[in-house]
C-alpha cells in the first residue's frame, strides 16, 4: 500500500480512539521496557513515545489538539491528581515534564496539520 493510502485510512479513525490505543500500547510496553533498562530511562522513553504519538495524531486531527495529549497521558494524569507525593519524586518530575512535552508536541503537530489541510483545500480548488 502506498503511504498516502495508509495515512488516509488512519485518518478515518477518531482522534480519541487512536489516542487511547496509543496510551494502551505504550502502557503495555512499559513493563517490558523496564525489565531491560533502568526505570528512570524507561520513563523518559515512555514520555518521548507519548509526545510522538500526540504529535502524529494531531497532524491528522488538528482540531483535537487539547484532548489528544490528555487521553494519551491518561494513565499518568489521573493517578497523579490523587497522589500528592507524585510530584516530589524523580519519577513524577520525569513524567510531568513528559506530559508538558506531549502538549507542546501536540500543538506543533496541530500547526503542521492545519498547514497540510490548507494546502489540500488550495490544491482541490
Amino acid at each position: 500500500m502506498k503511504r498516502k493510502k495508509i495515512i488516509e485510512r488512519i485518518a478515518l479513525f477518531p482522534a480519541w480512539g487512536i489516542s487511547l490505543i496509543a496510551a494502551t500500547l505504550v502502557f503495555m510496553i512499559l513493563p517490558i521496557l523496564s525489565s531491560y533498562i533502568d526505570q528512570p530511562l524507561s520513563y523518559v522513553i515512555w514520555s518521548l513515545m507519548m509526545a510522538s504519538a500526540s504529535f502524529l495524531i494531531c497532524i491528522l486531527h488538528p482540531k483535537h489538539v487539547w484532548i489528544v495529549p490528555l487521553l494519551c497521558n491518561s494513565f499518568v494524569i489521573f493517578p497523579a491528581m490523587f497522589d500528592y507525593s507524585f510530584w516530589s519524586i524523580s519519577f513524577g518530575l520525569i513524567i510531568g515534564l513528559g506530559v508538558v512535552f506531549s502538549f507542546l508536541m501536540a500543538h506543533f503537530g496541530a500547526l503542521l496539520g492545519r498547514r497540510r489541510e490548507s494546502r489540500n483545500t488550495i490544491k482541490s480548488d
